[in-house]
């Protein structure tokens, strides 16, 4: 009998007897800890919360372990079968290029430290994927907890909101009061973890919880709309219709058009009107807020750091968390204030050059369409293939705005893995629809 992968099954006759209740639990632990983290309901009025983050959190690092640990123990479990399916071209050279990434980094102790973290995240996603009975225990643990997730953040509105939405009082950007961010620490990061959950809920009521999934899908929009998250309350919607346009035809050339160009649109219009003077006066009399939020200062800084090691970059997460981290205290600017690019792509460049990007590109943005087409079951877009397609093309356009990728800490991104190398096991395996696992 074949090893089921939770969404998928190998060839590989594995024998793994797991009692739900493990399942579960490994499912959910690996889930909070990715989506909600040692510090939930942040205190924006606490002085070592506005203080620099650059040498890690604590509580986090010990979360890290214990998920590391959990996913260890699935991944020893299901053997080299489940890994089997995502030992594409393309991972293995962004892997191999992040190890270079770090050895030639500016600050190689930090990048070290960094690429561990992401070699565990990475793992718990992979382990997330793999841990399931089937697809339908995958969904309702899935939908559970997020549904746990943004239950407590309206609660936290409501028995702590000094601590559930920004004030007047926070210390850093006491401009946003008002804003609700629930568990989170800023508004953008609940923006894009509220945009996320609508997609989540959605796949739960498609899966067959459908009042428990559309009442998820509903208190999340609502929570994302108060989030007054510009990106994420923008992108979620459009995200929504260009999934939907994917459903008109099977055809590649139809589904890249409609998946990329948005993306390609928005990268010219945001990053490219720093590069390009004419753009730059094209988006200026077209937006009401040519700079983005302030963001086109930042970008030209990473730009103009980019050209000095356009190869290699800095190094994995070395550039803004050492040398450069908070660009400096003479001035009180918006560059100095930043701790990323504030765009995953820019991000991606100043660590781990233009080699890292154009990488990136391939695995991340180009590859996740190609696995989407093929899938043994065809090209129809069951309930589990559009979660996984609506999560990645939220994150890669979010990412045009906020540095989502390969912060290993931030829970879009993990998503973002999650969906892709989900698409990558459906490409290369059968998928079991639901059943028992009989291994």
């Amino acid at each position: 009998m074949s090893m089921t992968t939770g969404i998928a099954a190998s060839p590989a006759p594995v024998p793994l007897r797991v009692p739900d209740a493990l399942r579960l639990g490994a499912l959910a632990t690996i889930l909070l800890v990715m989506l909600v983290g040692a510090n939930p309901f942040h205190d924006g009025t606490a002085p070592e919360n506005a203080a620099s983050g650059a040498g890690g959190n604590l509580g986090n690092q010990i979360l890290f372990l214990i998920m590391g640990t959990i996913a260890g123990a699935i991944l020893l479990a299901r053997g080299r079968a489940a890994l089997r399916p995502l030992a594409s071209l393309p991972i293995l050279l962004m892997l191999a290029w992040l190890a270079v990434s770090t050895a030639l980094s500016i600050e190689p102790l930090v990048s070290v430290r960094r690429l561990v973290s992401l070699v565990i995240m990475t793992a718990a996603a992979v382990a997330f994927l793999v841990a399931a009975r089937d697809a339908r225990q995958f969904a309702s643990v899935l939908g559970a907890t997020v549904l746990g997730i943004v239950t407590v953040s309206y609660l936290g509105l409501v028995l702590a909101p000094e601590r559930a939405m920004h004030t007047a009082f926070d210390l850093i950007e006491p401009e946003h009061a008002g804003s609700w961010r629930g568990i989170y620490p800023h508004k953008n990061a609940a923006g894009a973890a509220m945009g996320a959950f609508v997609f989540v809920g959605l796949f739960w009521a498609a899966m067959g919880r459908r009042v428990l999934g559309f009442l998820l899908a509903a208190a999340a929009a609502v929570f994302l709309v108060f989030t007054n998250a510009k990106t994420s309350v923008a992108i979620t919607p459009v995200v929504l219709v260009l999934t939907w346009l994917c459903t008109w035809s099977g055809s590649t050339l139809w589904r890249r058009l409609v998946l990329l160009t948005p993306l390609a649109l928005l990268l010219t219009l945001t990053v490219g009107s720093v590069l390009v003077p004419q753009i730059g006066a094209f988006v200026a009399g077209l937006a009401g807020d040519p700079t983005f939020t302030g963001r086109t200062e930042i970008w030209e800084f990473a730009v103009d750091n980019i050209a000095k090691r356009p190869l290699a970059g800095y190094g994995y997460g070395a550039f803004w968390e050492s040398v450069f981290y908070g660009g400096g205290a003479d001035a009180a600017t918006w560059v100095n204030r930043a701790t990323d690019a504030h765009d995953g792509y820019l991000n991606t460049a100043l660590e781990s050059g233009l080699v890292g990007l154009a990488l990136t590109a391939w695995w991340l943005v180009w590859a996740p369409v190609s696995d989407l087409q093929h899938r043994p079951e065809g090209r129809r877009l069951d309930p589990l293939a559009m979660l996984f397609l609506r999560l990645w093309l939220f994150a890669i356009l979010v990412a045009v705005f906020e540095s989502v990728f390969y912060q290993a800490t931030n829970g879009l991104y993990f998503l973002l893995v999650v969906s892709v190398l989900g698409l990558r096991y459906r490409a290369r395996a059968r998928v079991i629809a639901g059943g028992e696992d009989r291994s």
